[in-house]
């Protein structure tokens, strides 16, 4: 919300968008409305909105095509310029998370996230790779890790497909770049 009110930014490298064509999710709302590709934050602010019919009608808006619960189904965040090859380079010396775990929100208004590192992770020293690092869980804010924290993103982008069985197969999914972030609040 502080980013759609202009009171937070997102770093100029962060551009969000719902990228309903090309992804695996249907081109149709859960309401049968069409889907449009929609630009959530470009260069670090907020644009638009997914917005559902019933939204529309109740605020009068323009519905987009979004889920009667207004999440992405199919988010895109653009690349960066960081070749992967470079990123032990680039980090020179500090943590290489390959992948967070158990994400959730700790302080929602504040867009802090609680999560856990998992499945390799190691500690780097000199753009080497000196071993890996026990699971740990970190408590921060998405305004840090992509705003004042985020140093670039990766120009490779991995689909990552929702595992999602609860009541039925999901097709959502994310079309994501890897972050080199300054820091990370670690709290164990």
């Amino acid at each position: 919300q502080r980013l759609y009110n202009g009171d937070a930014r997102l770093s100029p490298l962060v551009s969000f968008t719902e990228q309903v064509s090309g992804s695996l999710s249907p081109a149709f709302s859960d309401e049968g409305s069409p889907r449009l590709d929609v630009p959530l934050i470009q260069q670090g602010q907020a644009v638009q909105r997914l917005t559902s019919a019933r939204s529309a009608a109740e605020f009068e808006l323009l519905a987009n095509g979004a889920d009667s619960y207004e999440s992405p189904c199919a988010l895109s965040l653009a690349p960066g310029s960081l070749p992967s090859e470079q990123i032990l380079e680039r980090l020179g010396s500090g943590l290489y998370i390959s992948n967070l775990w158990y994400l959730n929100y700790s302080d929602l208004p504040a867009a802090r996230m609680t999560g856990l590192t998992r499945f390799a992770t190691f500690w780097v020293e000199d753009g080497q790779i000196q071993g890996p690092v026990s699971t740990m869980r970190f408590d921060d804010s998405l305004y840090s890790l992509l705003g004042s924290q985020l140093e670039d993103l990766t120009r490779e982008r991995e689909m990552i497909l929702s595992t999602s069985t609860y009541g039925q197969r999901s097709t959502g999914s994310s079309h994501l770049p890897g972050a080199l972030v300054k820091g990370l609040t670690l709290t164990l």
